[in-house]
């Protein structure tokens, strides 16, 4: 089994699989806050071999996977198609394995743990001082550490992105190499059902029904006619009790940027919720969420763009009181009523925090990439 797995780690070194996309495709994507997913199937592999023996039975059908998929490359099938998947189709694909051994998650989340005390050790002190600026930005207090700002500034300009990271991506790059696994093995069940070719036209299905609802939900709240499609019926029936709770719609569906986080995102409204402004999210589920905890990063990427909103000028230059709270809507395919989570500013201080640790590995790697 050992000596199998050697074989395909050896042979993945060989071969790219890394997706391709043109620079249009990402852009259609990104606009509907579509994250990257991708990860190295080297990471698969090395995550089957830890588990080996513990669980041999389940090492040869996932092994048996990974053949599938070389084959399919191998014949001709071309790259698997590009992850850039919707977020809503990310967070729903690692659903977390439940009896997964205490002993092999530990020793593959601790792989994730020696990177970041790599890259920690890579820093000057300078530039650890430096990083260490985002854990004291505030999610609702305006910013008083001006000199610190143009400093982690400066660091950020010196790493020559092209543009501020899109927060899915931040999401997706700090994966644990647990969660990581689990979205991989879903992947290669994806594709062993369906090829590649159904595969793709599954991600493309999903891309359209995310687009047809979100614009579908923007009329609904203008007022303005809408027509609901086969495709979304389900989920706008799901929705039909929220509705009438979402009051007095500021704006919807655009982006804002930190101006000291450098990091920007896509929301999808701010409105009256509770009797106060609230910036709402919009997700869709084939498997109930009927707690935060079932959501995974989701509060973390709605914490993420209240920090901005305050932080910025988005919400003076459009006459928009503060916003201290969250709501997360989670329809559902069957129709089931929706789901709806708020987060008040409590919860949304808690979740600022865990977004922080999130933020400063993004930068801790990058820095270690640029170096």
């Amino acid at each position: 089994m050992l000596s199998l797995c050697s074989a395909l780690c050896r042979h993945f070194e060989r071969r790219s699989f890394h997706p391709k996309c043109s620079s249009n495709g990402c852009f259609y994507i990104q606009h509907f806050k579509y994250s990257n997913g991708q990860n190295s199937v080297q990471d698969v592999i090395a995550s089957i071999i830890q588990g080996a023996k513990s669980n041999d039975v389940k090492n040869k059908n996932e092994t048996s996977r990974v053949q599938k998929l070389v084959a399919i490359k191998s014949s001709g099938g071309g790259d698997p198609p590009s992850t850039d998947t919707a977020s809503d189709l990310e967070i729903e694909s690692a659903e977390r394995v439940e009896h997964k051994s205490r002993k092999s998650t530990k020793a593959i989340q601790g792989s994730s743990t020696k990177k970041i005390l790599k890259a920690l050790n890579n820093l000057t002190d300078e530039e650890a001082e430096t990083l260490a600026f985002i854990k004291s930005v505030k999610l609702f207090q305006l910013l008083e550490l001006e000199e610190k700002s143009e400093k982690f500034r400066a660091f950020v300009e010196r790493l020559k992105l092209r543009s501020n990271p899109a927060v899915t991506r931040i999401l997706s790059a700090t994966q644990t190499d647990y969660q990581k696994y689990v979205l991989e093995q879903w992947k290669l069940r994806m594709i062993e059902e369906l090829g590649v070719q159904g595969f793709e036209e599954y991600q493309k299905e999903t891309f359209a029904k995310g687009h047809k609802l979100h614009y579908s939900i923007q009329q609904r709240l203008m007022e303005e006619e809408i027509e609901i499609t086969p495709n979304i019926e389900g989920y706008w029936r799901s929705l039909q009790q929220i509705l009438p709770a979402i009051e007095q719609v500021f704006t919807q569906e655009d982006y804002v940027n930190h101006p000291h986080l450098h990091y920007r995102g896509i929301f999808d409204c701010i409105a009256v919720y509770r009797g106060s402004p609230c910036v709402i999210d919009w997700k869709t589920s084939s498997k109930p969420k009927p707690t935060l905890r079932d959501t995974y990063d989701y509060p973390l990427q709605m914490v993420a763009y209240l920090g901005a909103l305050n932080q910025s000028d988005y919400l003076v230059e459009r006459a928009i009181p503060q916003v201290t709270s969250a709501a997360l809507v989670v329809m559902y395919e069957n129709g089931n009523p929706a789901d709806i989570h708020y987060l008040d500013s409590v919860k949304c201080q808690s979740y600022w925090r865990k977004w922080l640790d999130k933020l400063h590995q993004y930068w801790l790697l990058k820095s270690r990439e640029a170096s």
